[in-house]
């Protein structure tokens, strides 16, 4: 299998990964447009396929003239892309568009103009001297992908430096990368086709030239392709941890609020929408745990603390145990009991940082749904409080 085949493929799976964004943000309709063009422009430096694009239209390098037009487009798009990431009020807009435009018109009409037998650069040592019609597609072309990669590498290495995420800043990093390795293939392509213009070149020369522009176009295509999905990566990354989290949550919050079911807001986020579900997880928790310590003593922190010693739970882990405990032992009294008079429990959670108190409570719905010691405890102390209760009623 050829190395056009591979990279055609490559790009496709890309390209058709971010097809659905064509209806997003316009950031996201340049990108995917971006990789649609660059898929097709490599589609076509097949040879077979060139080939029968050049049959149905019955032109000769027709194939070669749309790979080119496909990739200035391609080229256009990611400059799109970069200015709505890192300047999202936009830059030369207007302009921008008149030159892309102006670029796909002249070469349609240099390639009309070039003779008919010789309309591929590199063709034209196989009986034909240089033409300048010839050169001046691939040249305008060039000079665009050069321009348009040079301040995709200024622009997202400086965005990169105060990109505070790591996947971001890995992404803005590897765009710029890109961006500076299609600088060095602009630059390779247009001392090759300098070469070509004075006439002085082999054939080695040709092949040379195209073994190294090759390898650079794969390189900089790479480094693109990779840095512009490392955001969408790390974003359904976070979506897999944020999911993880809530069914972490899910025993606690459940029993909770069972206990408690007037700190459950009536209108959902809906199922899509984690990040706010985990939010609106964390504050019903926390506003259970405000209710129910309202109904037992605040000694049960203390036996709680000493259960978990006598069970061999590990130091780290005896705060998430206790507080399971705990507010176990008061999901199960609040139902049928009056509020105690008196101190009450105080959450081990306070104070936290965000991050610090979501490990935290995963341990307390691990322990409030597996641990037997807890299950024990819960059962005894709330039989001791409702007869508690019971004696002072009677």
């Amino acid at each position: 299998m050829s190395h056009q085949v591979l990279v055609a493929a490559m790009l496709w799976a890309v390209a058709l990964w971010r097809a659905p964004s064509l209806r997003h943000s316009h950031k996201q309709r340049a990108i995917a447009l971006a990789f649609l063009s660059l898929a097709s422009a490599m589609t076509l430096e097949i040879p077979a396929i060139s080939a029968r694009i050049d049959s149905v239209t019955g032109v000769g390098s027709t194939g070669y003239l749309l790979k080119h037009l496909l990739g200035l487009v391609a080229a256009a798009s990611v400059l799109e892309f970069v200015i709505a990431v890192v300047r999202p009020g936009g830059f030369l807009q207007q302009s921008r568009r008149a030159l892309e435009a102006t670029c796909l018109v002249f070469m349609v009409i240099a390639f009309a103009l070039a003779p008919s037998g010789g309309r591929v650069p590199d063709d034209i040592l196989t009986g034909h001297g240089p033409s300048v019609w010839a050169l001046l597609p691939v040249a305008v072309f060039t000079l665009y992908i050069g321009a348009s990669m040079a301040v995709t590498a200024i622009l997202f290495v400086h965005a990169a430096r105060h990109a505070g995420d790591r996947w971001v800043r890995a992404g803005h990093g590897l765009l710029g990368l890109g961006g500076v390795i299609g600088v060095l293939y602009a630059l390779q392509r247009i001392m090759h086709l300098a070469d070509i213009a004075g006439g002085d070149i082999t054939a080695t020369d040709i092949q040379n030239a195209a073994r190294v522009s090759t390898a650079l176009k794969i390189a900089a295509i790479a480094a693109i392709s990779t840095g512009s999905s490392l955001s969408p990566a790390s974003i359904a990354a976070t979506t897999l941890r944020e999911r993880r989290a809530l069914r972490q949550l899910e025993p606690l919050w459940r029993g909770l609020t069972e206990a408690a079911p007037s700190v459950v807001l009536s209108i959902g986020p809906g199922p899509a929408r984690t990040r706010l579900l985990l939010h609106r997880r964390l504050v019903e928790i926390s506003d259970a745990t405000l209710t129910l310590r309202e109904y037992v003593p605040a000694g049960l922190q203390a036996r709680a603390l000493d259960m978990a010693k006598h069970a061999g739970y590990p130091p780290k882990a005896r705060s998430a145990v206790v507080e399971a405990a705990w507010l176990k032992t008061a999901a199960l009294i609040a139902p049928t009991s009056m509020p105690y008079r008196g101190e009450h429990p105080q959450s081990g959670g306070d104070g936290m940082s965000p991050s610090a108190e979501l490990r935290w409570i995963r341990q307390v719905s691990a322990a409030y749904d597996r641990s037997p010691g807890v299950a024990a405890f819960a059962a005894a102390e709330a039989a001791s409080i409702r007869e508690e209760n019971r004696k002072q009623t009677a």
